[in-house]
């Protein structure tokens, strides 16, 4: 995620783009068809709902963690995180999981 101004300043337009920019226009979260649970992640302390740029990429975290029955659904970046925020805590951010070491996290709260 992009730093924010060290010294205080209001963010600008152009920052908050970038932050933005970070995602791709639609992703794919994993999503349990008869429940509505979205696949979520925790990285370094930091629990939020899991997404990805490519459908393959859904289906290889869901294998990874094992989590039978997901079906992979692609959707606007903006209503993924809508779902990430409609989340109970701990749940505070999206994350694109496109590399597992290094995920972009996009706060909701």
């Amino acid at each position: 995620m992009a730093s924010l101004p060290a010294s205080g300043a209001a963010t600008s337009a152009e920052e908050l783009t970038k932050l933005f920019d970070e995602f791709p226009d639609t992703v794919w979260l994993l999503e349990h068809p008869s429940t509505g649970k979205h696949g979520c992640y925790c990285y370094q302390g930091v629990h939020g709902v899991a997404c990805f740029s490519t459908e393959a990429g859904a289906f290889r975290f869901a294998e990874w963690i094992d989590l039978s029955g997901m079906q992979a659904r692609e959707m606007p970046f903006d209503e993924a995180r809508e779902i990430a925020k409609s989340k109970p805590l701990p749940i505070v951010a999206l994350m694109l999981l496109d590399s597992l070491n290094s995920p972009r996290i996009h706060y909701v709260r």
